[in-house]
């Protein structure tokens, strides 16, 4: 992750209901158990105030996924380079569109051990408004379901990936960054 770009949570083992986020702005290379602030998944609202920090921009987003999911305890976001060299041409009147991935071996990360499936990612547009695309996911999610692969991207800005721990959504980010680099060499 670059400096401040990006985010990372995790459900609180205790209390499924609530997750804990990077503080908005903070350096994720630097980041300390004092950087995390606890947010309510069924609201997304701040749990407890810590120190005057701000939770993440992003946090709608990772209240979608953990909403929609109970199976994801972990969620990160980052913002590669290819990442945000991929266009898929959305528009606002056009926010979500699902698109093919090629069928490569790096797929078995995400547990997909099919030979040569057809999958799709979600992708959504980027709005000027976090909350905005963060409703769209939710209803993406609420209304075609979860998809196959862990991952979806929000264009021209990253990728965001779940796991049921730090561990396997640490696992899919490396499989996506990979991913988005051979879609990036091949034209897609």
């Amino acid at each position: 992750m670059f400096a401040t770009a990006g985010n990372l949570s995790v459900r609180d083992p205790s209390e499924s209901g609530v997750f804990w986020i990077t503080a908005s702005g903070k350096h994720k290379g630097e980041l300390g158990s004092n950087d995390f602030l606890p947010i309510h998944v069924s609201n997304g609202s701040v749990q407890k105030d810590i120190d005057g920090l701000k939770p993440s921009a992003e946090t709608s987003i990772h209240q979608s996924i953990y909403s929609c999911n109970p199976n994801a305890h972990a969620a990160l976001h980052v913002h590669t380079l290819e990442s945000n060299l991929l266009d898929f041409g959305l528009k606002p009147d056009e926010p979500v569109k699902e698109v093919g991935i090629p069928p490569i071996e790096i797929i078995k990360a995400f547990g997909i051990w099919d030979e040569r499936p057809k999958l799709t990612m979600p992708v959504f547009y980027n709005f000027g408004s976090v909350p905005k695309i963060a409703n769209e996911i939710k209803t993406y999610f609420q209304t075609k379901g979860l998809p196959k692969v862990p991952f979806l991207l929000i264009e021209g800005h990253g990728p965001t990936v779940w796991g049921d721990s730090i561990m396997a959504a640490n696992r899919h980010l490396e499989a996506v960054s990979f991913l988005f680099q051979v879609m990036t060499r091949s034209g897609r």
